[in-house]
């Protein structure tokens, strides 16, 4: 396609500006009021052949009026690539379509100075609803650099004494890795390793919930095998991890327990015969590991779906609790005799 219109005019202008009704009637070569009788809904008063002509031109431009009844959705996230992030996103999606709102996710910036100016600037019009995600410093961070009086809702996170009251859907993960432990402490585990999540601005909760059952059951807790996000972090731990003794594996997350799974079979551990593995969030991939990977799930898209709600009114609690729920695969067994 020729980056020139029919007139000469460069196609792609910088920056791009919304048509107007005028501009629709220009192209059309109409009048203003032709133009909008032919593009209002449910009027015949304009001619058969120039409303097609007008409506085209319209769809051509990308003009439309809008609606002053449609709800107005401002999500506010600090990044997209990790699990817990594209998850409660995909949530959040399907929640705005649902009750059909005019949706923006905009990305906080590192710089406090660039985030409050991007932020008023993300408030420069009618604002229905408002939900940030909880899932570092920076979400922390921007719940103070918005105006007071948002209709807000957070997504993450956990309920704190300080937090004045707001409204949250969040998911336990701490009491995740509780219910990981006790389980392969049920199995007869009694030399559990963990691999870690680094700190987002608060301590890892995943970290507290192994410790809390080791320590409870009078079992030595020793330091993370490796800490980090991804596969390659859980891959490069599989050497330390056979070394230690190990009979089995808390991950922090998914990703990290299948980079794990990867690391073991290369160094000949047999999963779960030599040493159990378990994870953290039940990622779309846990499933298809080898072997399929016992994890814990955590709802984030149904966390971005209440945390909407929330937002939008349309559920009266302060507070959503998305239960987590242990997934039982291949990956985990009784330790050897």
């Amino acid at each position: 396609m020729s980056q020139s219109d029919v007139h000469g005019q460069e196609l792609w202008p910088r920056p791009w500006r919304p048509p107007t009704l005028a501009d629709v009637a220009r192209r059309a070569g109409v009048s203003k009021a032709t133009a909008s009788r032919a593009l209002a809904a449910g009027r015949a008063t304009a001619r058969p052949a120039a409303t097609g002509c007008v409506q085209r031109i319209a769809r051509r431009l990308g003009y439309t009026t809008r609606r002053p009844d449609l709800p107005r959705l401002l999500v506010l996230s600090s990044g997209l690539a990790r699990t817990g992030y594209w998850a409660t996103l995909s949530g959040v999606l399907e929640a705005a379509q649902e009750h059909g709102t005019d949706l923006s996710i905009h990305v906080l910036s590192a710089s406090p100075a660039r985030r409050r100016e991007a932020l008023l600037q993300a408030l420069g019009t009618r604002v229905d609803a408002v939900v940030v995600l909880e899932f570092d410093s920076l979400g922390l961070a921007a719940l103070h650099d918005l105006p007071e009086g948002l209709p807000l809702a957070v997504a993450g996170g956990y309920p704190r004494p300080d937090d004045g009251g707001l409204k949250r859907a969040w998911t336990d993960d701490h009491a995740g890795a509780v219910m990981a432990c006790e389980h392969l402490l049920g199995l007869g585990h009694t030399r559990v390793a963990y691999v870690g999540v680094p700190s987002a601005g608060h301590p890892d909760p995943r970290l507290a919930g192994w410790r809390e059952v080791m320590a409870g059951a009078g079992l030595e807790a020793p330091e993370p095998v490796a800490t980090g996000w991804g596969a390659t972090t859980g891959e490069r731990a599989a050497a330390a991890l056979t070394r230690s003794g190990a009979t089995a594996v808390l991950c922090g997350n998914d990703d990290l327990a299948i980079g794990l799974l990867s690391g073991l079979a290369r160094a000949g551990a047999r999963v779960p015969d030599d040493i159990s593995v378990v994870g953290v969030d039940d990622h779309p991939h846990a499933g298809a590991a080898t072997p399929p990977l016992t994890t814990v799930r955590l709802d984030f898209a149904r966390v971005g779906q209440e945390a909407v709600a929330l937002a939008l009114g349309t559920r009266s609690e302060e507070r959503v609790e998305v239960p987590v729920e242990l997934v039982e695969r291949e990956s985990v067994g009784r330790p050897r005799p």
